[in-house]
């Protein structure tokens, strides 16, 4: 019996499969069984997380964005109200930008560096929490172990697509980088009244023709069909309806924000 055990340790996955699990999905998931064997991959998919963040912060990316956008509400105050107010008053309001400036700065590093990893491990815990009341419903024993070394492993495609990012970031100098097709719609030059809340919406919708996006839910799909957690039509229904539920928030999300008044 030990050695059967030893057997069965020898054969669970482990933070090694990584690079394996991204391009050889099958061969790694068809090894995975219910015991957690996901706990160290995690902690280096959350210390991934957090480093790349941390490279953010200390190549000046988050500095410099942030203090581009200072520079640019200045020079809207300046515009809308150098013959308005007084020169002491136009000051104190150009202060109060620059604290403004420094508070959102220290608001994107706490973001990077702690929100970031603990959103990816919310994300983590509440798909394998989903996949397990799916499983479940469908008259099929979940597993709650498979499930969440299924996510984990599925996640490390975004360290893969935000160390590309990162890439763009640090040649373009700039936080505003895309890998989908949402800044394509830039280029419809759309005008007219609602312009604004028809781009970002046409432009959360192709969000989810990202290859990251897409490469993630196949390996989730993936591991759910070869550890039969959920197989055939249903496996690829449930990962194509999450998907486009994503785009549907993010959607959402930038048509709240371009419809927004615009602060004065």
């Amino acid at each position: 019996m030990s050695a059967e055990s030893v057997g069965t340790r020898r054969s669970t996955v482990g933070t090694l499969d990584i690079p394996l699990a991204l391009f050889a999905p099958r061969r790694v998931f068809s090894r995975v069984e219910d015991v957690p064997a996901y706990g160290w991959p995690l902690v280096v998919l959350l210390v991934a997380v957090t480093l790349i963040g941390y490279a953010k912060i200390e190549t000046g990316l988050i500095d410099r964005e942030v203090e581009r956008g200072v520079q640019q509400d200045i020079a809207a105050l300046e515009a809308d109200q150098l013959d308005v107010v007084e020169r002491s008053a136009l000051s104190k309001m150009i202060e109060e930008k620059y604290q403004e400036g420094e508070f959102r700065r220290l608001i994107r590093r706490v973001q990077v560096v702690v929100a970031n990893p603990a959103a990816t491990l919310a994300t983590v815990l509440l798909l394998a929490a989903i996949f397990y009341g799916l499983v479940a419903l469908a008259g099929k024993k979940p597993e709650w172990h498979t499930l969440m070394t299924i996510c984990v492993f599925a996640g490390f495609v975004d360290i893969v697509g935000a160390l590309v990012r990162l890439g763009f970031m640090l040649r373009f100098r700039t936080l505003a980088v895309d890998t989908s097709l949402g800044p394509a719609v830039r280029l419809m030059n759309m005008e007219g009244e609602g312009a604004a809340v028809s781009t970002a919406m046409l432009s959360g919708l192709l969000s989810a023709v990202d290859p990251f996006r897409i490469w993630f839910w196949v390996l989730v799909a993936c591991g759910l069909s070869v550890t039969s957690q959920l197989r055939g039509w249903k496996v690829w229904v449930c990962c194509t309806l999450f998907w486009l539920i994503a785009a549907g928030v993010r959607t959402g999300w930038a048509v709240a924000s371009a419809g927004s008044p615009t602060p004065a």
